[in-house]
Formats: C-alpha cells, sequence, structure tokens
C-alpha cells in the first residue's frame, strides 16, 4: 500500500515505537506495587471475589523478570501492517489520528472485510486470521478478503476523544469514513463484543456502504407480541415443542437456546463501568491493577483459553500505553447507543458464529428482531475472541458466509480500481 499524502487526509505507514523513559516508569510502577491481603477460600471458588493473588502475582514477577515489551513490539512491527490517518468523526469530535492494520489480498475476487474489535481487545485480536483471510489458497478458490482492523478512539495507538459522546455510533462512522477514505465504497464487517455492536450501526447508519456485517455476539431485545410478533410466536411455538420434544429442533432454535432467555446481551460489559472517571484513577496509575483488571474479564469471559503470561501482557500494554481511561469511558459513551442497537430494523444482512460456551446473549434465532438474518453456524466450545481463541473456525466461517451467501446477492463488493491505496 503506498502512503497518499492529502494534507490532513494522508495516509502514513505507522510502527509502534515506545519510549524507553515511559518503560522504566512503567517498570518502576511494578516494583512499587503492593498488593492486597485475601481471604482464604476452598478449591473451586478461587475466583468469587476477583482474581486471586496466586493468579496475579506470578504475572507480576513475569512482567518484572522475564516479559520482554521490545521483542514483542518489534514482532507486532513485523506482522501487522500498520498506518494511521486522521479521520473527522463527527460534531463536537475533533479530527483524530486513527491507527489501523491494512492488508490486501493480491487475489482478484477478494473483498473489503473491516474488522472491529471489543474490549479489552485490540487490533492484536486479528493478527491470527489476517494471512488466511488475504492469501487462502488459490487451489481450494476460497473466498479471500482485503482486511481492515482499526483501532476504537483511545485504544491502542488510536487518538482519544477529548469531547464526551465518542462511542459505538460515532466510532461506526469514522470506521466508514476510514473505509471510504481507503477506496473501499463497499464492505463487509465482523464483530464480536462491543465490536459486534459496531457493526449493529454500520449496518443501520451506513447502509450503503456496509452490504453485510457478520458478529460472535449479539445483543438484542427480546421478541414480544408488540415486537417482532412472528418471532414471538415461532418463539412459543419452539418453546412448547421444547417440551414436549427436548431435543427438537424448530425454526432455528437449538434445545440450550431457551436457556438463554432472558438474556439480552447488553449488560456484559456496559454494567462494569457506570463511572469510569473514578476507576480511570486507579487504573492510569497502576500497571497491576490494569492487569488484574483485564485479567479478571479474560477469565469470566474466556477462562477455557490457555492464555501465556506473555498473551496477557500483550493485551495489557496495548491499554496501558496510551490509558486505560479512554477504553473505560467507551463503554459508558456506548450506553446512548443501546436504543438504536436493541430496537431499530436494519434489513443489511447478518451472519452469526455462535461459539457456545462464552455465549451470554439471547437466542442467536433472535438475531431476526433486528437484522436480516441469513447464516449461522454453531461451534462447540467457547470463543468470545472468537479470532484469538479459534482462528481456524471463524476464518472459515467468514469465507463461507460472506463467499457463499452475501458474494452472489451483491456485485457492488467487487473492488474495481484500488489504484490510490495500492
Amino acid at each position: 500500500m503506498a502512503t497518499r499524502d492529502d494534507g490532513d487526509e494522508a495516509i502514513k505507514p505507522y510502527k509502534i515505537h515506545v519510549s524507553s523513559r515511559y518503560l522504566e516508569l512503567t517498570r518502576q510502577k511494578l516494583q512499587m506495587t503492593r498488593l492486597p491481603h485475601e481471604i482464604l477460600l476452598p478449591k473451586g471458588r478461587e475466583w468469587e471475589y476477583g482474581v486471586p493473588k496466586s493468579e496475579l502475582e506470578p504475572l507480576v514477577d513475569f512482567w518484572l523478570e522475564n516479559y520482554d515489551w521490545r521483542a514483542q513490539e518489534s514482532l507486532i512491527n513485523a506482522s501487522l501492517p500498520q498506518y494511521r490517518t486522521t479521520i473527522s468523526p463527527s460534531v463536537p469530535h475533533s479530527p483524530l489520528r486513527i491507527h489501523f492494520v491494512h492488508k490486501r489480498s493480491s487475489l482478484p475476487h477478494a473483498i473489503p472485510l473491516l474488522f472491529c474489535h471489543g474490549w479489552p481487545g485490540s487490533v492484536l485480536e486479528a493478527s491470527k486470521i489476517i494471512e488466511p483471510l488475504t492469501n487462502p489458497s488459490k487451489a481450494e478458490n476460497l473466498q479471500a478478503f482485503h482486511v481492515v482492523a482499526p483501532s476504537i478512539p483511545g485504544f491502542g495507538f488510536s487518538d482519544a476523544s477529548p469531547s464526551e459522546g465518542m462511542g459505538l455510533g460515532a466510532t461506526a462512522g469514522a470506521y466508514d469514513a476510514l473505509m471510504q477514505r481507503l477506496g473501499y465504497e463497499h464492505y463487509v464487517a465482523h464483530g464480536g463484543g462491543l465490536g459486534s455492536d459496531i457493526t449493529r450501526l454500520l449496518a443501520l447508519h451506513h447502509p450503503g456502504s456496509c452490504l453485510a456485517t457478520h458478529v460472535t455476539s449479539m445483543t438484542v431485545r427480546a421478541p414480544s407480541l408488540f415486537h417482532r410478533p412472528v418471532i414471538w410466536c415461532q418463539y412459543l411455538l419452539s418453546r412448547f415443542v421444547h417440551r414436549v420434544f427436548p431435543r427438537a429442533r424448530t425454526f432455528g432454535y437449538h434445545p440450550t437456546d431457551f436457556s438463554l432467555v432472558g438474556q439480552t446481551g447488553e449488560d456484559q460489559e456496559s454494567s462494569l463501568l457506570r463511572h469510569p472517571q473514578t476507576l480511570s484513577y486507579a487504573l492510569c496509575d497502576s500497571a497491576v491493577g490494569l492487569l488484574a483488571h483485564i485479567r479478571q474479564y479474560l477469565h469470566i469471559f474466556s477462562s477455557c483459553y490457555p492464555w501465556t503470561p506473555t498473551d496477557i501482557l500483550n493485551w495489557t500494554m496495548l491499554h496501558w500505553l496510551p490509558g486505560p481511561e479512554a477504553g473505560l469511558r467507551f463503554h459508558r459513551e456506548s450506553i446512548q447507543d443501546m436504543k438504536d442497537i436493541l430496537q431499530r430494523w436494519s434489513p443489511t444482512p447478518l451472519g452469526i458464529s455462535v461459539f457456545a460456551g462464552s455465549w451470554r446473549g439471547p437466542p442467536p434465532v433472535w438475531g431476526a428482531c433486528v437484522q436480516r438474518l441469513m447464516w449461522q453456524r454453531r461451534h462447540a466450545g467457547s470463543g468470545a475472541f472468537a479470532a484469538w481463541e479459534r482462528p481456524d473456525e471463524l476464518v472459515k466461517d467468514l469465507r463461507e458466509y460472506f463467499g457463499e451467501v452475501v458474494v452472489p446477492r451483491e456485485g457492488r463488493l467487487r473492488v474495481v480500481d484500488l489504484e490510490d491505496v495500492d
């Protein structure tokens, strides 16, 4: 990708380089950490009060004695083609420098894919799927993608907005503007966690450019007699059949779906941070505090994945380095967009990959309450961060849904001329 230099619209290659002074400050903070005392809990209940000291203390020791940020920084720079460009999201937000990963496929049938990460993720989430998506086996004629993975404003190396209101909707607008600047007039989008909510708002607010979405989690209002009555009647009938024939499947419902009723998915993250500024004072000053906060979240939603100490610290560093306050505020700012996400309908095609072990949303078929549900697949085991935990399965799902379901119906996805960005 060549550099475009049009003043404020310049697309410039970017390499991560953290000052040695800041790394030394981090080390000093780690050395000065005072860990709290904890109560003794029986085996199996160690995590009930939060991250146990037996889990956190070895991570702190590893951070001080074995973790090498410079090596990880070089690895990230070598493996991820990164750029930054200035985007003006919307009033009242001033222009922001958006950090993103962009890798184009060499295959002529490739389509643009916007990857939307969540929290506490970053562009690192996409690192395991970029290569197979951009360069699939030519012999098998698999769907290929041009992959764009931006950092949410305030996350990683994207600027944070100094104004309130930089939530899901404003982020979706910034992402759409980025795709247009890259020359992708039409594209598809994927997300999980908060990233799935961003894709919902892309479908709602930018249907002329975002032509299909795929998610691994979902926030949706339950159907009722007055809200999507057909889906509500199908649910009641399916529930009755399930009680008589527990293993039966009707109208797309899986037998395990009925235990999910009552969950909307909206409480997974938004309830964590109602007062982000208060928490920011602690987490901006304490590297160990932020590590514990992120480790707790990974345990709740991804306890089955074999996280290495280096994995956990890399994810933590991508929030520690810019300061976690913008990421914490993002949850509160996102609440204002929930009404649209829960209630408004979009005809944009939707595909869902369900990883049963980590699915905390409503029955997947309720996705039809808010979008045109065209495809779903279920996987055993967890996958809250599917691109990181289950990259092979996710890549296969993205190829099948977008390549076999969406592309044959949507000719606008063909990229004709990208001379400005190639």
